[in-house]
C-alpha cells in the first residue's frame, strides 16, 4: 500500500512537470508570434531600406501529371512549392524567448511574394489562387521558408508534327506580378525541378525539368522583371496508338492492292476500294479527334493517311477506267504505237498473261481459205445473168419433176404446169446471193470487233499491272520514310 502511494505521487509529479513545460513552449511561441506580428504589415516588403532586393528562391517538386488535353492545348499539374526569403521584420533574439530559433506563422499573416504563373489558363480563378495557403517557417536571423502543395493548369504549345512518336516541351514560368526585377528578384536553387516522386503516367514520360532564370525588359515598363521557367519536357508513350490507329491503318493500305488482283470486268473492285477508302478517312477522323485543331503543323501520320487516301481514289479512278476498257465497243483498232508500246514491249517485261481471241485458236488459217472461197463463189454468182440462172433452175426442177408430185387437194395431183419467166427466177437468186454476201461481210466484220475488243482490254491488264507496281512503290516508300523519320526522331 506504501509503494502504491509512493508510485501514484512520483506519477502525478511527472504530468505535472510535462504539462507545465508544454504550456510554457506554447506560451513563449504565441508570445513569440504576438511579439513579431505587433505593428507588422504584410503589404510592406520585408526590407530595411527601399532600394534593397528581396531575393525568393523557388523551386518545385513534380508530384503529378494530372492531365495534358491536346485538343485545347493545357496541361494540369500537382506540384509542391517551395519558396524561401529574408524577412527583415521577423528577426528575434532567442535567448530572450526561451532559446525558440523557429516559429511557425500562417502565410496569410506575413508578406509573401505575389509570384504568379504567367501560362496559366484557369480563366475561373485569380492568379495564384491554385497554391494553398499553409504554415510558413521563420528562423529568428529571418529567414522563411514556405511549403505548399498547389495545381497549376497552364498553357502548353504542341507540336503534332511526329505524332505519336512526339516530343513536348510545356513551359511554366513563375514570377512577381507587381514588383520589378530592383525589388523582388526570382533565383534558382537547382539546375532541374525535382520530379524523383512523380507518380507515373500511362500516357507520357518525363525526359527532364530544366530551370532557368530571366530579368526580361517589357515594352510597358522601364525596370526589367524577373521571372523563372521551369520547362517540361514530355515523351509520348505510342504503344497505344500503335495498336489501335497505326497497325489497322497500315494493313488497310495493303488490303487495298488486292484490288488490283480482281478480275477486271469485276464490279466488285470498286466497291473493295471505295470500302478501303472509308475506313481510312474514318482513320483520320479517329486521329484528328485526338490532336488540337491547329494549323500551323500536320503530323506525320495524317500526311500518311492523306497520302493513301489520294493513292485510294486515284486507283478506284483507274478501277473505273479499266471496268470501261474492258467494256469498251470500240470504233477502231488501238493506235499502233499504244500496241507496240504495251502488249509488245512493256506486258512481257512485266510476266503480264494477255489473253487471246479464240476464233484464232479455233480457225486458224483455215478461216481464210474458206472465207476466200465464198467470196470467190458469190462473185462468180453476180457475174451471171438472170435469164441463165432461171434457165438452171427450170432445167433442175424438170429433172425433178417426174419424181415430185404436188398435192393440190386433188386425189392424183397435178404436176407444176406453170413455172415463172427465167429472167424473174434469175432476179430472185440474185437477190439472195446478195443477202448471203451481206450475211458473209457482216460474220468478218464481227470477227474483226472481238480481236479488237480483245486488243483494248490487254491494254486494260498491262495498265492495271503498270499501276499495281507504282501503287506498290508509292505506299512502301510513303510508310518506310514515314517509320524512319519517326524512329530516329524518337
Amino acid at each position: 500500500m506504501k509503494w502504491n502511494l509512493v508510485y501514484a505521487f512520483a506519477l502525478t509529479a511527472i504530468i505535472l512537470i510535462v504539462c507545465n513545460r508544454e504550456i510554457t513552449c506554447s506560451d513563449d511561441e504565441d508570445e513569440l508570434v504576438d511579439y513579431l506580428l505587433t505593428n507588422y504589415s504584410y503589404y510592406v516588403r520585408p526590407v530595411l531600406e527601399y532600394n534593397q532586393t528581396v531575393f525568393v528562391y523557388y523551386h518545385i517538386k513534380l508530384s503529378r501529371l494530372l492531365k495534358l488535353d491536346e485538343r485545347n492545348q493545357i496541361l494540369t499539374t500537382a506540384v509542391w512549392l517551395e519558396q524561401r526569403w529574408n524577412d527583415a521584420f521577423l528577426t528575434w533574439d532567442p535567448k530572450e524567448h526561451n532559446n525558440l530559433t523557429h516559429v511557425h506563422i500562417h502565410s496569410s499573416k506575413i508578406w509573401i511574394p505575389d509570384t504568379v504563373l504567367y501560362e496559366t489558363a484557369d480563366v475561373d480563378k485569380e492568379p495564384g489562387t491554385g497554391v494553398l495557403m499553409t504554415n510558413a517557417v521563420v528562423n529568428y536571423t529571418g529567414g522563411v521558408f514556405w511549403a505548399a502543395p498547389a495545381i497549376f493548369t497552364s498553357s502548353c504549345p504542341l507540336d503534332i508534327t511526329y505524332f505519336p512518336f512526339d516530343e513536348q516541351e510545356c513551359p511554366m514560368t513563375f514570377g512577381p506580378w507587381t514588383y520589378t526585377g530592383d525589388l523582388v528578384q526570382m533565383k534558382q536553387v537547382y539546375e532541374t525541378g525535382d520530379y524523383s516522386m512523380m507518380s507515373p503516367s500511362g500516357q507520357w514520360q518525363l525526359l527532364s525539368m530544366p530551370v532557368e532564370e530571366h530579368l526580361l525588359y517589357y515594352t510597358c515598363c522601364p525596370n526589367p522583371f524577373s521571372d523563372i521557367t521551369f520547362t517540361i519536357y514530355l515523351r509520348r508513350k505510342a504503344l497505344f496508338y500503335l495498336f489501335n490507329l497505326l497497325a489497322p491503318a497500315f494493313f488497310m493500305s495493303f488490303v487495298s492492292l488486292i484490288g488490283f488482283y480482281m478480275p477486271s470486268d469485276s464490279a466488285e473492285k470498286v466497291g473493295l476500294n471505295i470500302t478501303v477508302m472509308l475506313s481510312l478517312i474514318f482513320s483520320l477522323l479517329l486521329g484528328a479527334t485526338l490532336l488540337p485543331p491547329t494549323s500551323d503543323t500536320v503530323s506525320m501520320l495524317g500526311n500518311y493517311f492523306a497520302a493513301v487516301i489520294v493513292l485510294m481514289a486515284f486507283e478506284t479512278a483507274i478501277s473505273v477506267f479499266v471496268l470501261n476498257i474492258h467494256h469498251h465497243d470500240p470504233e477502231g483498232d488501238p493506235p499502233k504505237w499504244l500496241y507496240w508500246l504495251l502488249l509488245e514491249k512493256v506486258g512481257p517485261c512485266l510476266l503480264t498473261s494477255l489473253r487471246k481471241d479464240k476464233t484464232d485458236d479455233e480457225e486458224g488459217g483455215k478461216g481464210d481459205g474458206a472465207g476466200d472461197q465464198d467470196d470467190s463463189d458469190l462473185s462468180i454468182m453476180s457475174d451471171l445473168n438472170s435469164e441463165a440462172l432461171g434457165n438452171s433452175l427450170v432445167k433442175q426442177l424438170e429433172i425433178e419433176e417426174e419424181s415430185v408430185v404436188l398435192t393440190n387437194g386433188m386425189s392424183g395431183g397435178n404436176v407444176m404446169s406453170n413455172v415463172a419467166s427465167d429472167a424473174a427466177i434469175g432476179n430472185s437468186i440474185l437477190r439472195i446471193g446478195n443477202c448471203l454476201s451481206r450475211l458473209a461481210f457482216k460474220a468478218k466484220r464481227d470477227d474483226g470487233l472481238s480481236q479488237t475488243q480483245q486488243d483494248w482490254v490487254n491494254i486494260g491488264i498491262v495498265i492495271e499491272r503498270i499501276l499495281l507496281i507504282a501503287f506498290c512503290i508509292v505506299i512502301i516508300t510513303t510508310l518506310v520514310m514515314t517509320l524512319l523519320r519517326m524512329v530516329f526522331h524518337f
